[in-house]
């Protein structure tokens, strides 16, 4: 038996395990909140909330995922050089640095929901362009797909967000949502492979995009019909607020780990290849095999997540522990080549990715001031992009070791500003006290 479907078999084993085994018991769940919270809980109105956002959420980032895998064979396919590939990459990351920063931030003037709307013309029309085989076109078309991720990753967290605030939820109900949103993610990756793997089969490359476009169609048509429309205040100066220094460390810090994942979805392939070279093997690696093993680290990383916030742990405490192992993964293939350790702390990383998400959710949630959020959530984008493409252009020259120092370096200094957020938090907390007493 190949060892990597035992390791996957493994994975899905623990995920269940996780999931189900160790779910905490109902009565130790918000013990501590108060009956109007409790009652919050079992309210209808919650449930229809978290349904509608969770099913747009898993028919957006399907689509999403359907198209990553078949970026470098549709271009190949189409005669496009190595170069012209690796600089479409580029204006994909650049468009969403110098364009989807603006049109996403104008989601708090407009309106979110149209503005999630805008994202699904976008990224369709996007998708629609890769069956046009000419570089101008598909350039075009990269820099669509550029404004629609910088839409994804905000307008739609954004209006869940408010609408989550504006009904008077239970703020451990949000962490509920975020944390199926992040187990959602991973499986819907495994479905989107699956889906992509046979529609090529049959079809061309540029198949995925075409199924693509039914899933953003789908997801606008639920949109307009069932979610209401809230907006933001553009007016609101955020270097008014008094949370400044917090907002400006947790920008940085999604920043720093979300360039750390990007490169390290440029790395992994070719490190566990020559891993697996060196170790005398002449059999290709199982990849759609291994990528499925690390979404359901994701998956495990949500539930893990769940757990703590149940057992009421506080989010910044929670991020500790990510940045810390997240740094040491990505040290490990410094320190050796052995394949199978490397992809164990592959998985590790992708475990933290998987905790990441609805922790990074929460805090923004809470220090993030309503009436600008979108443009504070685009702006947390800035630095990232360019840290991707700055990295992007110049990793050619870089050597392995390099290349893994950079996305240490970047998990350790996302370590290093959520520790002192933790110690403000502290501190804060102790003074409090001793003002009480």
């Amino acid at each position: 038996m190949n060892i990597y479907l035992v390791y996957f078999i493994i994975l899905v084993v623990a995920c269940f395990a996780i999931t189900y085994l160790f779910k905490p018991k109902e009565e130790t769940i918000d013990k501590k909140k108060d009956d109007k919270k409790k009652e919050n809980e079992n309210n209808t109105e919650y449930q229809k909330l978290n349904k509608s956002y969770l099913i747009v959420y898993s028919l957006v980032v399907t689509g999403d995922w359907l198209q990553g895998p078949y970026n470098y064979s549709l271009y190949q396919s189409y005669g496009l050089s190595l170069e012209q590939i690796g600089w479409m990459s580029v204006c994909g990351f650049l468009s969403s640095l110098l364009l989807g920063t603006y049109i996403g931030s104008t989601a708090d003037k407009f309106g979110r929901k149209k503005m999630c709307l805008v994202f699904c013309a976008l990224y369709g029309t996007s998708c629609l362009l890769r069956y046009v085989p000419n570089v101008f076109v598909l350039l075009f078309g990269r820099v669509l797909s550029g404004i629609s991720t910088s839409l994804l990753f905000s307008c739609f967290e954004a209006w869940l967000i408010n609408e989550h605030n504006s009904k008077g939820f239970a703020a451990s109900l949000l962490s509920n949502t975020l944390t199926w949103a992040a187990f959602l993610n991973g499986l819907t990756a495994i479905i989107s492979g699956l889906i992509g793997n046979v529609v090529v089969s049959y079809f061309s490359y540029a198949a995925p995009y075409g199924v693509a476009v039914i899933f953003f169609a789908i997801s606008a048509l639920y949109i307009q019909f069932n979610w209401g429309e809230n907006y933001g205040n553009t007016e609101t100066k955020v270097k008014k607020k008094k949370r400044n220094f917090t907002i400006l460390s947790v920008g940085l810090i999604q920043s720093f780990f979300e360039a750390a994942m990007y490169i390290f979805v440029f790395l992994y392939c070719p490190v566990l290849e020559d891993a697996h070279k060196l170790g005398g093997h002449k059999d290709e690696l199982p990849f759609g095999l291994i990528f499925a093993g690390f979404m359901i680290c994701i998956m495990i990383g949500s539930r893990i997540f769940n757990i703590l916030m149940q057992n009421e742990w506080n989010v910044i405490t929670i991020s500790l522990p990510i940045f810390l192992l997240g740094t040491i993964s990505m040290l490990l293939p410094i320190i050796t080549m052995n394949e199978h350790i490397l992809y164990w702390a592959f998985a590790l990383f992708e475990t933290c990715c998987g905790v990441f998400f609805p922790t990074l959710g929460c805090i923004k949630s809470q220090i993030i001031p309503e009436e600008v959020r979108s443009s504070v959530m685009n702006l947390f984008r800035v630095p990232m992009n360019a840290i991707v493409v700055i990295v992007i252009l110049f990793i050619s020259a870089l050597n392995q070791e390099s290349q893994f120092i950079i996305c240490a370096v970047l998990c350790a200094l996302s370590f290093t500003l959520s520790f002192i957020i933790y110690r403000k938090e502290a501190t804060a907390t102790t003074t409090n006290e001793k003002k009480k007493n």
